[in-house]
């Protein structure tokens, strides 16, 4: 399958690729980078302009000191002042190694010089890990949501039976990751535009860079589901197959979902409400189908829902109940809904 060709703008606006540039990235997504740029002369120039527009600073281009020329300059810097003058003297193969050693290490500095930050990157592989920094979880049970405030005035709201994953210094960084097991609704404070994403969501599928943001995420199911109630979120799929990582940039009222176990990216508009309003205690259906609501309480309670007749699976359902207990929740839909639902252990029977 044929590349398609980069531009700068779409460099500057990838998550991935400023991670990189910033040597903020893991070994797998390096490597990704690291073979883009030694395809060809015009990757690599696309690579060091965007650079310089990420970071400020300019690199120069590598390449290898003459050692001839560093072993004169060497010498020069070496030699008493009289011998100078006079020219270079006849030396001893001692001398003689001890200047080439001299020069050889002269020739590195230059190299170290050249490479240092973002040139490390474009043309060697990694070859140490950062220094490990630990990882911390927080997660929640059945029935249990946990709200994070962080001191920008954003919010994460953890849904039932899910959990984050972060390091211990990530709120220390310019851009705040975490890892999403499960489900959880974000509202990341807005911020100035730096051309770089205030937050960034990953999970197994891919990634969701975000700035000044609502919308909901979740793990559920085969893939990665994002809605968007307001701002504008960025995704990033993982490589699948011939398909490379691709970017998808999503408005107020979209749905996307992906997987890395699939090309195809669904995208449709819904209506948001009906999946983010459990993070209010309350559940909002807009023609909904009753197999959405019974895949929420399975997932929020733990318990296993049982429908009698089939045909109620197709009904659609328009309205709102309590979303703060199971009792209540499920004495709602019998009643705005005009159902029976029983409870016996830890199954839910749902019929006419």
């Amino acid at each position: 399958m044929k590349e398609k060709r980069k531009t700068i703008d779409q460099l500057l606006s990838d998550p991935s690729f400023v991670r990189w540039v910033e040597g903020d990235l893991n070994r797998r997504e390096a490597k990704r980078w690291n073979r883009w740029v030694q395809k060809n002369e015009k990757n690599r120039k696309l690579a060091v302009e965007a650079q310089k527009r990420i970071s400020g600073f300019t690199f120069k281009d590598p390449s290898l000191p003459d050692v001839h020329s560093e072993w004169e300059k060497v010498h020069y810097e070496v030699t008493p002042g009289k011998e100078k003058k006079a020219g270079v003297r006849k030396m001893t193969a001692g001398q003689n190694r001890d200047l080439l050693s001299m020069a050889l290490k002269a020739a590195a500095v230059v190299l170290v010089g050249v490479f240092v930050g973002f040139a490390t990157y474009m043309y060697q592989e990694p070859v140490s890990e950062e220094e490990p920094v630990a990882l911390q979880t927080l997660q929640t049970d059945y029935g249990e949501k946990r709200t994070i405030n962080l001191s920008d005035g954003s919010t994460i709201i953890l849904a039932p039976k899910s959990k984050i994953i972060y390091r211990e210094n990530w709120l220390e960084k310019a851009v705040k990751q975490i890892r999403l097991e499960g489900e959880a609704y974000f509202s990341i404070a807005p911020q100035e535009a730096t051309g770089q994403p205030k937050f960034i969501v990953n999970t197994e599928d891919g990634s969701a860079s975000v700035w000044g943001t609502r919308f909901t995420m979740d793990t559920y199911g085969t893939g990665t589901r994002v809605v968007l109630e307001e701002g504008e979120v960025r995704v990033l799929t993982e490589e699948t197959g011939d398909r490379e990582n691709s970017a998808t940039n999503i408005q107020p009222g979209q749905m996307i979902r992906y997987s890395k176990l699939s090309e195809s990216i669904e995208l449709k508009q819904v209506n948001p409400r009906v999946y983010t309003s459990w993070s209010t205690n309350e559940l909002f259906f807009d023609n909904t189908p009753l197999s959405v609501l019974i895949n929420r309480i399975e997932r929020t309670y733990g318990v296993e829902v049982v429908v009698e007749e089939q045909e109620l699976l197709q009904r659609n359902l328009s309205g709102s109940v309590d979303f703060r207990n199971l009792e209540g929740l499920t004495n709602a839909v019998a009643e705005v809904f005009e159902i029976k639902i029983h409870r016996s252990g830890e199954t839910l029977v749902i019929k006419q």
